[in-house]
């Protein structure tokens, strides 16, 4: 029964999410949903799995994942969760679904939307590595530097 509502709840968000005309409106529906506690966490993944179903990155994901961490803080946990096993998982993802979960995330972190502390996550070097989460980190951080520029970017990076 538990696995037949969250089945549902997940349909009734990925309904609501692709029959909204923009991020606000869809916010709005998805506020009214008046989600359980423990709910939150699902919304927060069916943002990112839906973000990461798109040919290319829709910028709406990004604004809707910020305006539910603006609107109440127990969003931001999960999201910061979610960067960690998505940058830990990051060779599952084919290409396009890397692209777009980096510059999700990018999002989340240039509008101080997630802790930069999520980063404390990311070792660069070879051992610790693989191919698909050094493309994760390069996206992510061009997406950055194209957001803040690369002086405020290096400060911010300097003193989170």
């Amino acid at each position: 029964n538990t696995e037949t509502n969250l089945v549902a709840l997940r349909r009734t968000i990925y309904l609501t999410i692709n029959s909204s005309l923009d991020f606000e409106e869809c916010a709005h529906k998805l506020m009214k949903m008046q989600l359980k506690p423990g709910q939150e966490v699902e919304l927060c993944h069916m943002f990112l799995d839906c973000c990461a179903e798109q040919r290319t990155y829709e910028k709406f994901y990004g604004l809707l994942a910020q305006r539910f961490c603006n609107i109440n803080r127990i969003y931001i946990g999960p999201f910061e969760d979610i960067f960690k096993d998505s940058y830990s998982t990051a060779h599952r993802l084919d290409t396009n679904r890397l692209r777009n979960v980096s510059k999700f995330f990018a999002h989340l972190l240039f509008t101080d939307s997630i802790s930069w502390e999520v980063m404390e996550c990311v070792k660069l070097n070879e051992e610790d590595t693989t191919s698909s989460s050094r493309i994760y980190i390069k996206i992510l951080f061009q997406e950055l530097a194209e957001y803040m520029g690369l002086k405020k970017l290096n400060d911010r990076l300097k003193d989170p």
